[in-house]
């Protein structure tokens, strides 16, 4: 790749130069051959003009032509031009030399009407006469008003076409010149540009291997400066996603393997009959179905956060009442109130708005906040329910008078698999996911997670949902 960028970078300098070369080159040889025939043009159509002085007493007096041919033919050596005179007519009645034999031919009505007129005819090009291309300048030749023949001259184009050719060499000197110093420029500035790129592919090759330690460092400030910021944060991100993923995976297989091992243990004592009366036997299938109900929760919760993580979890949304989800779920919850002797208080107006959601989803929001304020409530204590609607929203608060959170551990609690106390934890049968779930449900319907607590006083937890409105519905 490193090579490729390399010669369509250097191609595209020496290509630049080429191109500038050839049109300024071009213009500049277009501007100086117009400006030199026109410089030639002006000095022929002055010199025909002092001829028209000498030969005019020949054309008033028809005296013998042989004087004129003698100021023609001076004029042809000085000027390097052919000398021709026309008559009233148009007709040539004198000519250089070597063209004698045009004596007699008559001059196109066009060019003899503009002459009359008093105008000087000017044309280059190929003529039938001469083999190059010719300027030819006709001065109109006048007594008192009267029209009495022209000076008509031609010159080479030849000397220009020479100069312009002189010049052409000179670009083409310079273009070579210009080709050297772009393929100098042009490799330097290459390596440059390919070498961080190329450190680029070497870091991107390790990100792929999955080497995440490494950083590309480019001291520019350009593009590829904001290319190596974006590629050195998504490393950190793949870093991190990278520790998460072994994180989580380490979490799961040590909570299946707590259970997992516990529930071997007791089916061991049982088939090995270690279980000394009928209630060692109830007491340890007892703790079998505990752990067995704990697996199920696991692989649950962990299905649902494969969900999330997919976007596969489909969401019902439609707007439903509060109140009746936080029955259902109190009902859910009712063994493990009731185990507790824990008093729920709810405070929620009749006149509360509905909810627009996905009503199951919510309704696991609420569980999974009540299960955890069940879990961490001290046996006989309060838990509260409190919801109010606020600026289109509704704002459900869930209470409870517990051992309370760490401030230091509040930031993280929101993580799969963090807990506070990890070994209390598992002993209240928690997955670790029941506060993440939580937060994922609640983000998808665009709503906020909070939570304030101290410790040994309790926590509140409370999230907000959006308020049910006519338009909302779909």
């Amino acid at each position: 790749m490193n090579k490729s960028i390399f010669s369509k970078l250097l191609a595209s300098y020496i290509g630049i130069v080429l191109v500038a070369i050839a049109i300024v080159g071009s213009i500049q040889v277009y501007l100086v051959q117009n400006y030199l025939i026109k410089n030639k043009e002006q000095e022929l159509v002055v010199r025909s003009q002092e001829l028209s002085d000498i030969v005019k007493p020949f054309l008033l007096t028809n005296s013998d032509p042989r004087p004129v041919i003698l100021t023609v033919n001076r004029a042809d050596r000085v000027l390097g031009t052919e000398v021709w005179i026309i008559d009233k007519y148009g007709k040539v009645i004198v000519a250089s030399a070597d063209h004698l034999y045009c004596l007699g031919n008559t001059l196109e009505q066009m060019d003899l009407d503009q002459l009359k007129s008093g105008k000087v005819s000017i044309r280059t090009g190929p003529t039938e006469y001469f083999k190059g291309a010719m300027i030819r300048t006709i001065a109109p030749i006048f007594h008192e008003s009267e029209f009495l023949g022209g000076v008509i001259l031609y010159s080479p184009v030849k000397g220009v076409n020479d100069t312009t050719k002189t010049m052409s060499k000179i670009y083409l000197g310079a273009a070579l010149l210009g080709i050297l110093i772009s393929i100098c420029i042009g490799f330097l500035l290459t390596k440059q540009i390919t070498r961080p790129i190329k450190r680029v592919c070497e870091i991107t090759k390790n990100i792929a291997a999955g080497k995440f330690d490494q950083r590309v460092e480019i001291k520019s400030k350009d593009e590829l400066s904001v290319l190596a910021f974006s590629i050195n944060h998504m490393t950190q991100r793949l870093s991190e996603l990278d520790k998460m993923r072994r994180n989580f995976v380490a979490n799961v297989s040590h909570e299946l393997r707590s259970p997992l091992t516990s529930i071997q243990g007791y089916i061991d004592a049982l088939i090995q009959r270690k279980a000394k009366n009928r209630h060692d036997e109830t007491k340890y299938l007892q703790i079998v179905q505990q752990e067995t109900h704990r697996l199920s929760r696991l692989v649950n919760d962990l299905l649902e956060i494969s969900r999330f993580d997919s976007q596969t979890a489909l969401f019902v949304v439609d707007e439903f009442p509060l109140r009746s989800i936080v029955d259902r779920a109190l009902t859910s919850l009712k063994i493990q109130l009731e185990g507790k002797h824990l008093t729920v208080k709810i405070d929620i107006p009749q006149t509360l708005p509905f909810c627009y959601g996905d009503e199951d989803r919510i309704e696991q929001v609420i569980y999974n906040l009540l299960d955890n304020a069940i879990r961490y409530s001290s046996h006989g204590g309060t838990i509260i329910i409190f919801a109010t609607s606020l600026n289109e929203k509704i704002i459900v608060e869930i209470t409870d008078f517990g051992q309370g959170i760490p401030p230091q551990d509040l930031p993280f609690i929101w993580d799969r698999f963090y807990r506070v106390d990890k070994a209390r934890s598992r002993i209240k049968g928690g997955t670790g996911l029941g506060l993440a779930i939580v937060k994922e449900i609640v983000d998808k319907h665009g709503g906020q997670v909070m939570v304030e607590s101290r410790l040994e006083e309790g926590s509140k937890f409370s999230f907000t949902l959006k308020q049910f409105k006519p338009e909302t519905e779909t």
